[in-house]
Parts: C-alpha cells; sequence; structure tokens
C-alpha cells in the first residue's frame, strides 16, 4: 500500500496533494455517464469524426480502441490519422489555415495554448463535459494558464507529467563490451566511454547510443533537461533560466551537455543513422539490439514488451556532470493536449470520444501496457505490474522536481506567450548541428541564442503591456523556487 500510494504522490506532485489510489476497473457512474450522452446527446445521423495526433506508441492500443467505439456507437466512424510530432506541426497549421482542421487534435509542442485560442484554433470544452467527468483526474489537470483560458477548459493532458529525457540501456550489450548491467554511468566521462565501449564491441553491428536526429525537439529536451542537472535552471514553461533569470543558454551547464554529444560523435558512438530517422524509428533499432543507450518517455516501455519481448534492457538516469549533481529535471505542470476545433460540425460526438477515450476501462489498458502514467485518478496502481515502470518512477522520484509555471502565476502572461516570437535557431537545432558535426563549438551560437531570446521577450512583454495585459519580467522570476523541492499550490500563493 505504501508504494501505491508513493505512486499516487508522483502524480500529483505538481500540486503536491496526495489520493490514495484503488483498483483500476471501469465504474458503474462512468458506464452511465457515455451512455446518457450517446442516447440523448447526439444526433443519431452518421457522423464521420476526424481524429489527428502523433501517440505513435499508442497505435495498437488505439485501434481496438477505435473499432470498439464503432461498434458501440455504429452511427459514428472514427477517421484516425496517425503523425509524427514534426509531420503534425507542419499539417495541423496548414489544416487550420485552409478550414480543414480535424475535429480532435493535440495542441503542437511549439504552441502555447494562448496563441491556439487567440488563433480561434480550439472551443471550450465545457458545454460538452460534466462536472462528473471532469472529477475523475487528478487535482491540477485542469488549471488556469495551462489547460485553462478565461475560466473555460480548452484541453485535456495526455498523461501524468513525467521527463522524458532517462536513459534506457541494453544490458546485453552491456556485459558484449565488459560493463556491468547493474552499475550504468553515472557521469558524463562515464557516459561517454560505455558508449564508445559498447560501440567498439559492437563492430559495426550496435552502436553506443541512438537518437531520433530528425525531431529538434528530442534535442531540445535533452539539452534543456541534462543541463537542469547540472544547474541551468531551465525547463520547457520559460524561456528564461529559473537560476539566472535570463535566457543564459551559452552556461557552463548547457556547454557541458554540447560538449558531452560532441564527444560521442568524435567517438563514432552515435549509430549512424541517427540523424535520418524519427524517435519511433530509433526506439525501433534500440529494440533489434542496435545501440547500447537511447533517451525516450515511460511509453518506450510497453512499446518494447510488446515488439522485442526479449529485449533486456534498464532504465537509468541521465548521466551528471564529473563535478556533482547541481539541480534536478523539470517536472512540468500538466501539459495541453487534445482540444476541439473551433469549427467542428460534430462537437457532441467528439465530446463522447473524448468521454470514452478517458474512461477508466481505456485508459487502464495504456497503463498495464507500459504505455504512460493515466491522468486520472485510479487507474496507476496497475502500472506495478511492469518492472521497468516501477524503475522510470523510482528514478523520476529522486531525480525530479515540479517546476513553477510562469503562466499559472499570472494568466495574463497568455498574451505574452501569443507574442513571442520564437528564435531560431533554438537550441534544440544546436544540438542537432553538434551531432550532425555542423557545428564544432556551440558557445557563440549559444551566446547569439541568450541575447536573441532576451530580446524576443522583453519585446513580447512590451507589446503585451500595449494590448492592456498586467505583466511583467518579474512574473518570470520565482524568488520562492529552491531547484531541490516540489513548487507548491501554497508557492503560488505565497509569492504573489
Amino acid at each position: 500500500m505504501v508504494q501505491k500510494l508513493k505512486y499516487a504522490a508522483l502524480l500529483l506532485g505538481t500540486v503536491c496533494i496526495v489520493q490514495s489510489i484503488t483498483a483500476c476497473s471501469a465504474s458503474n457512474s462512468d458506464a452511465n455517464s457515455t451512455a446518457t450522452l450517446a442516447t440523448t446527446g447526439t444526433t443519431g445521423e452518421k457522423v464521420t469524426l476526424r481524429v489527428m495526433d502523433w501517440a505513435d506508441s499508442e497505435k495498437p492500443f488505439r485501434e481496438k480502441f477505435i473499432k470498439d467505439f464503432e461498434a458501440k456507437y455504429p452511427n459514428i466512424k472514427i477517421e484516425y490519422t496517425l503523425m509524427s510530432v514534426d509531420q503534425f506541426q507542419n499539417t495541423i497549421t496548414t489544416a487550420i489555415k485552409s478550414g480543414d482542421a480535424p475535429d480532435l487534435y493535440p495542441i503542437p509542442n511549439n504552441v502555447s495554448l494562448s496563441m491556439a485560442v487567440k488563433g480561434e484554433w480550439y472551443q471550450p470544452l465545457d458545454p460538452y463535459i460534466d462536472e462528473e467527468f471532469k472529477n475523475k483526474f487528478v487535482d491540477g489537470a485542469f488549471v488556469e494558464g495551462a489547460t485553462m483560458l478565461n475560466g473555460k477548459i480548452y484541453t485535456i493532458p495526455a498523461l501524468a507529467s513525467v521527463p522524458s529525457t532517462l536513459v534506457y540501456y541494453n544490458k546485453q550489450l552491456f556485459r558484449d563490451a565488459g560493463l556491468d548491467p547493474e552499475n550504468p554511468p553515472k557521469t558524463y566521462t562515464e557516459f561517454r566511454q560505455a558508449a564508445k565501449k559498447i560501440t567498439d564491441a559492437g563492430k559495426g553491428k550496435a552502436y553506443g547510443i541512438i537518437e531520433g536526429g530528425k525531431q529538434i525537439g528530442r534535442w531540445k529536451l535533452a539539452a534543456m533537461d541534462w543541463s537542469a542537472l547540472g544547474g541551468s535552471g531551465f525547463n520547457q514553461q520559460s524561456p528564461i533560466s529559473l537560476v539566472t533569470h535570463s535566457a543564459s543558454y551559452d552556461s557552463k551547464a548547457v556547454v557541458d551537455v554540447m560538449n558531452l554529444y560532441k564527444g560521442m560523435k568524435d567517438d563514432g558512438s552515435f549509430h549512424p543513422k541517427t540523424m535520418s530517422i524519427s524517435a519511433p524509428e530509433a526506439r525501433a533499432l534500440f529494440g533489434e539490439g542496435q545501440a547500447g543507450f537511447i533517451l525516450q518517455g515511460e511509453w518506450s516501455i510497453g512499446v518494447w514488451k510488446r515488439d522485442n519481448p526479449n529485449l533486456d534492457f534498464g532504465v537509468m538516469a541521465p548521466p551528471i556532470p564529473d563535478g556533482g549533481q547541481q539541480g534536478f529535471l523539470p517536472r512540468s505542470s500538466f501539459s495541453p493536449w487534445i482540444g476541439m476545433s473551433k469549427t467542428t460540425k460534430h462537437p457532441k460526438e467528439a465530446a463522447l470520444y473524448l468521454k470514452e477515450y478517458f474512461s477508466k476501462d481505456y485508459q487502464a489498458v495504456l497503463v498495464k501496457a507500459g504505455d504512460r502514467f493515466s491522468i486520472l485518478k485510479e487507474v496507476n496502481e496497475s502500472s506495478s505490474e511492469i518492472p521497468q515502470f516501477k524503475q522510470y518512477y523510482d528514478i523520476v522520484q529522486k531525480f525530479s522536481r515540479s517546476v513553477p509555471n510562469p503562466q499559472i502565476r499570472n494568466p495574463e502572461l497568455a498574451s505574452v506567450y501569443s507574442n513571442y516570437k520564437d528564435v531560431q535557431p533554438g537550441v534544440g537545432d544546436i544540438m542537432q548541428a553538434i551531432v550532425s558535426g555542423a557545428i564544432q563549438d556551440p558557445t557563440a551560437t549559444l551566446k547569439q541564442l541568450s541575447d536573441n531570446i532576451n530580446k524576443s521577450l522583453d519585446t513580447a512583454i512590451s507589446k503585451a503591456k500595449s494590448e492592456g495585459a498586467k505583466v511583467d519580467k518579474n512574473d518570470f522570476i520565482f524568488s520562492n523556487w529552491s531547484s531541490d523541492k516540489n513548487y507548491t499550490v501554497q508557492d503560488y500563493k505565497s509569492i504573489q
């Protein structure tokens, strides 16, 4: 029971409210809720509902979900499109501009909720979801500035918020290289040395590390999260550091991560396909035993258990600088994900899809399969059935802390984020260029990036003020934040 409560504590860490967990099964009220909507909320006419996202690890479960959904509601046909993250970000913008947006789709990683709502991408979900549905979610799932704007719910988080930059390693390749799989590397130097040993032992059949090099977002996450362990203070929720209060991407913590990756590139430790493949493709090659290390989220566990049942793998924390750990992996507040198109002609049917998707029945399937930690209150204890899930949890608990979200502190910052111009090339582009060999020394490029981000933020704040928003750069500065502690609801209240 203690372990079950610990799992709940992690999932509610953003708001630091611990709920007890019970066995995962669909309740009668859950079933009645969707049944009532089906008989009274939909028109009964034949409807095609278009859904688009990038949840590739969920593919086999979603296929069955859709089949079961269509059998239960024969008047609704689901047209589901699965893309990579980068494909989605390009496609959805074009679709919206041309008036051809799908009925349900997630918000891209490079777009803030405020920008999406301002651009009339989504409509509020409140008219179509009731209190019973909302109460199934963990506390903190619906928060102003994160998934809500002006008191209205626009999106629902996909899963519990945990870092996705932990390291998986192939235990058999460790043994082949003379490494101890029960004692994975802990520092940058040890990590680089292990990658080289695996590469040398692989003799062209296996390499030290593989990544989905085509996806800029994965490089960005690696740079931000790993540098946070070195004390950079960066996280996805703010363009500036919690430590320096500026966009100090040329700090030692960030440069050290870049140099680690450059060193592994110089050693020939990266799989030769790294720069030409996506994250799912890299995950598949890791599953085939072609690489010793890969950075991925918890969703990969279920994929390997299904597709590569003989894969002998472990989970480890990211390596820390040789000089020691100076910070923690940032754990964000719940991120906005799926929403209902502003232009959908079938809002009631779309809401029905959401209610079935976020039912305890389907969420339990995903957790048991090792795909994710659920956003619902009562399904996560089943994750203990998979040993690597517990490993993942234990590492996250030890090495990550929830960080403050400026938009929760001051929702009027939505105007700043909507006016903020993302700087290119970004830290992900620079990291990619380091591994490809296009950049040898990142220092000057990172300094230019830092200057440009600071200017872009100042411009966005000025523009927001001119539009009437009550905002200031101090909204991004949290004097009561400590890197070794979770940032809580009480912390937000005390800094007002």
